[in-house]
């Protein structure tokens, strides 16, 4: 199924793989944006340098990174290095290829067939010379390019269980493709600059017409739609050449799933693909190879259930450790590497973040969870440590190291030595009545010896924070969570716990929204807090009405939603919201940490613990009372509206200038009634429909404000 990374029904018989009815009541979808990749490049993250050429080894297995791929091996940034997609890679950190640009957004051409998404380029590699004996490179000398790759949409569990899945899984018409090629040195036509041009007086052309290019004399411009006098149309003023390329595709790989793969080998989460170089046109200077993939959407499969919002990332393949070098041969699958395989885990049993003064030595974790990998064919003699330091204060402590022989992976699986799988957390944090703490863990996992191929993904490191909120989450979304109800009348409320040392006060709840395509997750919620009844919510002691989804920073940071006054609160509590519509508010889902002991839905009567593995990203902000003005917050309004209600027209109290300004006028369920720059300071209802309305605010297209407006 399409665009949802996945898209499982939860029923209450936990039925699985069945289409969403009427019992439908928990969702997961795929993201339309990945926050990561539009951070960088909102930061300008430089392009791969073309003019780069390295040589042979070429290794990359994309560890202790993430973001764009590398610029010392790659020209293109389509793809996402990561190390959450994967299910347990060959070592920490994958390129995924997914239907995202480079800018994390759905590509504009996306389309119900299969259609071109990411491309993932190598800079230019020396294949002309053996750089080892100083002379000509030659076929004889075994010239090997090997990868390793994977579909998404898989789980770690056997046998496969549904709500762990991250991602989405290829169908048989999509495909990841591999090409070698190289520039030929000529020069080829690839395309026009385009330039303005407005329609002189008394002109008129239908759809059909042509005229005479202004910019290059001769040649002629054909209209595909009508355009009159006064208009001003976009036609090519120069034509673009660049340098040709030969590419020439050497593999391929149809979708399928991982379970497939699981069924024949429990071991096969990744294949690996080994192919020799024997065409001389690859001997040269300026050899280079690309991964490219296929995706498609099905835009029409759940249009049937009256569901928004479900158009998203889908069809994903991981891609790891691309390696390419001489005196390889066709048994050469086994690198004399060991490495991490995933992230390690935050030492605290509950948390991966919360507030500092809060912190007791009890929320420690007993264990750190490790995920190890022996890559090579034989038993190596490996040593484990890991080191704790505090932000400006040094090495608060230090493991000592534990050597063990681990067996190689194609035979036996991780590495699951108790010492170094499952380190003892032998340390706590000591409080030092600051406001805030940082913590840096280096846990190192390396061979003995020399003969380590790869020392890269021998370390991970893990920051744990003390800031002033409670967290379950990593802050990275890889899926989005919704809650659909059946009834006639649907009410629908999701809460997560948090537990208190000691009373504290609540000052703001944090919620990740995803993007969607065409805001369709816009729709009113009410803001909720409750206390605790025998490990589910309780009563209500605070709730506030009229609030909105909305993305804080260009969707790069949480939205803060602000209680209109601090909440007092003690013990376990309860944050979250209370919808009455059937939109999906899609709230990010990390998929990473399972927080399902700590986070409840309710449809009808009664709550229900998730029976999806991972987090929603609602955080809790408590501790003494800071200025949060500088903050982009949801309800800290700069601005209102008045009069409210009214029977026409609506202004904006105080507001002189309304450069750079627009609203946003929907209804009571997210659409988009009119969207429009100002009429001096007001807007005018007085042909709309008497009803309720929100109006979002913008300056120079940032969220200022949402009000809750009354048409009589």
């Amino acid at each position: 199924m399409k665009f949802t990374r996945n898209l499982l029904t939860c029923l209450l018989s936990l039925s699985l793989l069945t289409p969403v009815t009427m019992q439908a009541q928990e969702i997961l979808t795929g993201i339309t944006q990945n926050s990561q990749i539009v951070k960088a490049y909102k930061q300008n993250a430089p392009k791969g340098n073309r003019n780069i050429s390295i040589k042979l080894p070429f290794v990359e297995d994309f560890s202790n990174y993430t973001g764009y791929p590398s610029s010392s091996h790659w020209q293109d940034r389509k793809c996402f290095v990561n190390n959450t997609y994967a299910i347990r890679p060959p070592s920490i950190g994958v390129v995924t290829f997914d239907a995202l640009d480079e800018n994390g957004r759905i590509y504009a051409h996306a389309d119900r067939s299969a259609f071109p998404a990411d491309t993932l380029t190598s800079v230019c590699i020396r294949l002309d010379s053996n750089f080892t004996q100083n002379r000509p490179m030659r076929l004889s000398d075994d010239i090997y390019f090997s990868f390793f790759y994977q579909p998404g949409g898989g789980c770690s569990s056997t046998p496969p269980v549904g709500w762990e899945r991250i991602g989405d899984a290829p169908e048989s018409d999509d495909e990841l493709i591999l090409e070698f090629g190289y520039a030929t040195g000529n020069m080829v036509f690839t395309g026009f600059l385009y330039g303005e041009y407005t329609i002189g007086e008394g002109e008129y052309y239908v759809a059909g017409d042509s005229m005479e290019n202004p910019f290059i004399p001769g040649t002629y411009y054909i209209f595909e739609s009508n355009a009159f006098a006064g208009q001003t149309i976009t036609i090519p003023y120069d034509s673009i050449f660049g340098p040709e390329y030969v590419w020439n595709e050497v593999w391929s790989s149809q979708g399928c799933s991982l379970d497939s793969w699981l069924a024949e080998n429990p071991l096969d989460y990744f294949k690996q693909v080994l192919i020799p170089i024997t065409d001389e046109q690859y001997l040269r200077d300026n050899f280079q190879f690309r991964f490219r993939n296929y995706a498609s959407l099905d835009l029409d499969s759940w249009s049937g259930n009256n569901i928004v919002g479900w158009a998203s990332n889908c069809d994903q393949w991981n891609v790891d450790y691309i390696r390419m070098d001489i005196n390889r041969n066709a048994e050469d699958y086994y690198p004399s590497d060991v490495a991490f395989v995933s992230p390690t885990t935050s030492a605290l049993a509950q948390y991966q973040s919360m507030p500092w003064h809060q912190y007791q030595a009890s929320d420690m974790a007993a264990n750190f969870h490790n995920q190890l990998s022996n890559l090579s064919d034989e038993t190596r003699n490996v040593g484990y440590q890991y080191k704790v330091v505090k932000e400006n204060a040094g090495t608060i402590y230090q493991s000592t190291i534990n050597y063990m022989n681990a067996t190689p992976y194609y035979d036996s699986g991780l590495h699951t030595y108790a010492p170094h799988a499952q380190p003892a957390i032998d340390f706590a944090y000591t409080y030092d009545g600051a406001d805030s703490a940082t913590f840096f863990i280096t846990h190192v996992f390396k061979m003995e010896g020399s003969s380590d191929e790869n020392r890269l993904n021998d370390t991970c490191r893990f920051e744990q924070k003390f800031h002033n909120y409670y967290a379950y989450d990593d802050g990275t979304a890889e899926a989005g969570y919704s809650l659909l109800s059946t009834m006639s009348t649907p009410e629908s409320y999701l809460a997560v716990q948090f537990t208190l040392a000691h009373p504290d006060t609540l000052r703001c709840v944090r919620m990740w929204f995803n993007s969607t395509l065409n805001d369709e997750n816009f729709g009113p919620f009410t803001l909720m807090v409750w206390d605790d009844d025998n490990g589910r919510p309780g009563n209500v002691i605070y709730s506030l009405p009229a609030q909105t989804p909305y993305h804080a920073a260009d969707f790069l940071d949480f939205s803060n939603y602000y209680p209109e006054e601090p909440v007092p609160v003690e013990g376990t509590f309860y944050v979250g919201f209370d919808q009455n519509h059937n939109i999906q508010l899609n709230i990010g889902f990390d998929q990473n940490n399972d927080a399902r002991e700590h986070f409840f839905y309710k449809i009808a009567d009664s709550w229900n613990e998730s029976y999806y593995k991972g987090a929603p990203m609602i955080r809790a902000v408590v501790g003494k009372a800071y200025d949060h003005s500088g903050i982009a917050g949801h309800n800290k309004k700069k601005m209102s509206l008045y009069p409210n209600p009214t029977t026409g027209m609506v202004y904006i109290r105080d507001l002189d200038e309304t450069a750079g300004m627009h609203y946003q006028l929907t209804d009571l369920y997210g659409r988009t009634i009119e969207m429009s720059s100002f009429e001096q300071n007001g807007i005018d209802l007085s042909g709309k429909t008497p009803g309720v309305y929100f109006i979002r605010i913008f300056k120079d297209n940032k969220l200022i404000t949402t009000e809750k407006i009354i048409k009589h």
